[in-house]
């Protein structure tokens, strides 16, 4: 199960990748509608989500007491729901300017290189050292792995229907 879930998230990340790619320089700064992102700044909210990920899964914690992957169908239902939307906590928010095509899927691939070996060579039943008060606290780093895998799937989705919009 987890070499899986690492084989689908690794995926996932490059299927972002080649979506961003498909966009010209111009088309993937481009605003589709009213209120919405640019496919970079898809992208670029991405990568601010992921990056440092793998620090957190190389940081050596305590295993935890419960079944380590409790929370997964919790995260796939609020994910991959497309009826819900949410807001982004400000941390993660893209800038609103131009983004270099070349330099964000450059950093995209380097951030999942980093997060796909950290996730293949650590224990992922160990809880993920997160902050308190942060909505996944007390996750273990397998859930996280399934929360990245859910995420950028969403918006992968969401750069879709972006393309189809430009």
């Amino acid at each position: 199960m987890k070499t899986e879930i690492i084989n689908q998230l690794e995926n996932i990340l490059t299927e972002t990748t080649q979506l961003l790619d498909s966009f010209s320089q111009a088309d993937i700064n481009t605003v589709p509608f009213k209120d919405s992102w640019t496919a970079a700044q898809v992208g670029c909210h991405l990568l601010k989500s992921e990056t440092g990920i793998d620090g957190l899964f190389y940081t050596p914690t305590k295993k935890a007491d419960r079944k380590p992957d409790e929370n997964i169908d919790e995260l796939k239902k609020i994910f991959l729901d497309y009826s819900l939307k949410f807001k982004s906590p400000d941390f993660i928010l893209p800038e609103d300017k131009i983004y270099d095509k070349e330099e964000l899927i450059g950093s995209l691939k380097e951030v999942k290189t980093k997060i796909t070996e950290a996730a293949k060579n650590v224990d992922l039943d160990e809880i993920a050292p997160l902050p308190q008060g942060h909505p996944f606290e007390g996750y273990t780093k397998l859930e996280m792995v399934h929360f990245l895998a859910y995420h950028t799937t969403r918006h992968n989705r969401q750069i879709q229907n972006i393309k189809k919009m430009i």
